[in-house]
Parts: C-alpha cells; structure tokens; sequence
C-alpha cells in the first residue's frame, strides 16, 4: 500500500494539560543525589481511565498504549509545527498511530511490524476490513467453534488474520506469542466469550478501513525502518519498543519477535531530524541511555496489570514540559 496524502478534517481542539503537571519532584532536593530516576520531572500524577479514551485498536495488545492517548494528543498539538507523516516503527495494537492519523493530527502513519501473524493482520484490516469484521460479526467464540478455527486446513490469510484476532481476544493479556494460554473463567465467568465483543470490534475494524488510504504498512525489523526515514523533518517518530532492557523479562514472555538492540535504537534516535517521543519502563539503564545523547526525560504515572501505579518514562527530542 503506498501513502495516498488526504486533506485532514477540522482538528479539534484538544484539552490542557495543565491541571496533570502535578511536578511533585523538587529537583533541588540534594538529599539523594545518586538516585536518577527521583529527578526525572513528573509529566503528570493522574492515572487516565482508559473507558474515557476512545478505543481505536481491535486487539488488546500487552504494553498497549491507550492510557497514554491523551499525552500522545498533547504532545502532536503543540509541536511548532503540524507533521506530515507519523512514523510507529514497533506497531503492535497500533494505538498511537491510528489516534494520531483518526484524531486529524497527522496527514499519514506508517506502521512497522516484525511479526508475521500481526503483520498479516494489519495488512487485511487495511485491505479487507468489512470482510474481516464480517467474520468477527458472525462467530461465536465456544469451545468447539475456537477449536474449529484454529484446527482449519487450509487456511487463506483472512483465515489466518481472523485466528490471531481470535487468539489475542481469548488468550490471557491478550499475548499471542508461543506458549500462551486461554482465559478459564474469564471476566464475570464469562469464559471464551469474555473480550468478544464481537460488534465493536467489527465497527473498530471497519473505523480503520475508512481511513486505510493514510496508512502505509511495512513488514520489516524497526530499526530499518527508522533508518529508511531518519532524515524527514516533517515526520514524527514514536517509539514503543519490547521492553528487554537490563534483563526484563517481561517482553520475552509477551512477544515472538522481542530482541532488540536499544543502544543501536538509541544512536539511530539521535539522528532523526524529527522530532520523537520513545516509552520505556522506569529503569536507570534507560535513563543513562537518554542522557548520554541528551534527549529530555519525563516521567508519567499509570497503572499496571495488577491495578498498582506505577511511572513510565517519556524520551523525546523537545521538552514536553514547556
């Protein structure tokens, strides 16, 4: 699919967030200077109920972004100058992409994905989204109707595109990588049936659809693709990498495709002639990463999978708090 630049509707006016800097570090404090992460700036204390975010992405994806929309849309309308083209080079649900394209605060996205299940479905949302919300509209997530799907042969890429949705929306956390298991009980002993909302994922699916013509999907390793566009002034850049720094664990459980090299993804990010904002968990390695290049450092509160706040770090090229 090659970018096809539409004219952008009416951009709506966005909400300060003004009352969210809550700066409850004093960065004089010379009590415990060797603590890094206590003078990292608080962007803001307020943890965002994701139901008040409007929900753009048909997957649940583990790491998803929607509690950080309203800092991605702060920080998109307030850039000196309107970008052209946003850039998501480690996709996986996509939300910061299609908010900033169906929020009318880019012109375009390109999404990169490495894995090949989420690649292919992106690809047939982009290019058969009503047959694909079709299919979610009429199945019936039983066992025997999941066994079914799973156990077809052969199988076409929608067949293969509707099975990753069908895995992420029955699997715990949504995790779609080798070795992950299928909700029980489920929400309310619901079971199977317990994230199959099958008419709004169907109306996200086709929501996409309508916008497909600004999107540009590409199959590829991340860093290539920010290589490939490093030197675009009119392109934003955001960075949502498999969290594997300093040992975690974490994104190895959560993804097929989790090894990456930061310190190569940071050299590349300081290149970039536009401007970036890259996520990352709370950690000092990450944080003598970003300051060793000179990139701005914030920090923002939300909560993890268990319900407990937490901060996770803001990187970007300007500063955010200004």
């Amino acid at each position: 699919m090659t970018l096809n630049p539409t004219k952008p509707g009416k951009q709506q006016r966005l909400p300060s967030l003004d009352e969210n800097r809550e700066l409850t570090v004093n960065l004089g404090d010379t009590r415990d200077q060797t603590n890094t992460l206590s003078t990292i700036p608080i962007l803001s204390n307020r943890v965002v109920n994701v139901s008040s975010v409007p929900q753009r992405s048909p997957l649940r994806y583990p790491g998803g972004k929607t509690w950080l929309v309203p800092q991605i849309r702060h920080w998109l309308a307030n850039l000196p100058k309107r970008p052209v083209l946003f850039i998501e080079p480690f996709a996986g649900g996509a939300t910061a992409s299609l908010t900033a394209v169906m929020d009318g605060l880019v012109d375009n996205a390109v999404l990169c994905e490495i894995d090949p299940e989420l690649s292919n479905l992106w690809t047939r949302i982009f290019e058969d989204a009503d047959e694909l919300a079709a299919r979610v509209e009429r199945f019936v997530p039983t066992p025997s109707n999941v066994r079914r799907a799973f156990n077809k042969e052969p199988l076409d890429e929608l067949d293969l595109a509707f099975n990753t949705l069908l895995k992420n929306r029955i699997n715990r956390g949504g995790i779609i990588a080798k070795g992950a298991s299928k909700m029980n009980s489920g929400e309310n002993g619901k079971g199977l049936a317990s994230r199959w909302y099958a008419n709004t994922i169907a109306e996200r699916i086709r929501a996409i659809g309508r916008h497909a013509s600004r999107f540009d999907f590409i199959q590829d390793d991340g860093l290539n693709v920010v290589e490939r566009y490093k030197d675009k002034q009119d392109a934003v850049f955001f960075i949502d990498p498999p969290y594997t720094v300093a040992g975690k664990r974490a994104g190895k459980r959560l993804y097929n495709f989790n090894e990456i090299d930061h310190q190569a993804l940071f050299d590349q990010m300081s290149e970039v002639r536009g401007q970036f904002m890259m996520t990352y968990d709370e950690n000092r390695e990450v944080v003598a990463m970003a300051k060793n290049r000179q990139f701005r450092l914030a920090k923002v509160a939300m909560k993890n999978t268990h319900h407990e706040i937490m901060y996770e770090l803001l990187i970007t090229s300007h500063e955010l708090l200004s």
